[in-house]
């Protein structure tokens, strides 16, 4: 891929589909899914989500972010991403975020709705986006941050063979008002990440 081609001609394929979930680009309309599995994990979402400081919101307010989001994908500037059982049920938020086209680094987020907790989906949808990331895009560094007592997080990243970079003691704040640190993450290549059947496009 060049680095001198502007972002907004790089062709993202879609959807991702791994054994269990098929992910794809937010699309207008998906507010209604999206504020379920918000309401849903609401108290789990405020203890680490800085953005629910605004309130839980309507379905309007969800609406609004995906269109916004959709627009950012559109420009390549963000990939909010939307993933799906094989059924069609929403069952988390996840996506690439803070891109560096020119020299390709890419950072993964992600939240799972409460009631699919410790199935497993987490690692699953990260080791997904690491794969597409590196294969798809061409990254050169893949980055995933959490606050430094997300011990649930962490442990995601860390079963899937990220490096801890640095760790930082204090450089924000929860959504409680409490201080918290970020251990921060991030993988060069896919070398020992474990198996998963992943294609796109």
């Amino acid at each position: 891929m060049s680095t001198n081609r502007d972002p907004i001609l790089i062709d993202i394929p879609m959807p991702i589909i791994t054994p269990r979930l098929m992910m794809r680009n937010v699309l207008p309309g998906d507010g209604a899914a999206m504020q379920e599995i918000k309401v849903e994990s609401w108290n789990e979402l405020c203890c680490w989500m800085p953005w629910t400081k605004l309130g839980v919101g309507t379905v309007d307010d969800a609406e609004k972010v995906i269109r916004e989001n959709h627009a950012k994908y559109i420009l390549r500037e963000d990939m909010m991403v939307a993933a799906f059982t094989h059924d069609r049920r929403l069952i988390a938020m996840c996506g690439l975020h803070r891109f560096d086209w020119e020299f390709r680094s890419f950072e993964i987020g992600y939240y799972v709705r409460k009631s699919e907790h410790h199935k497993g989906y987490a690692t699953e949808l990260a080791n997904a986006l690491t794969r597409f990331a590196f294969g798809a895009l061409n990254a050169r560094r893949v980055i995933i941050c959490a606050a430094t007592e997300n011990g649930a997080s962490r442990r995601v990243i860390e079963k899937l063979g990220f490096g801890l970079e640095s760790l930082t003691k204090a450089d924000a704040l929860l959504p409680d008002g409490s201080v918290t640190g970020h251990a921060n993450y991030v993988r060069y290549d896919i070398n020992d990440l474990p198996d998963l059947n992943v294609t796109w496009g």
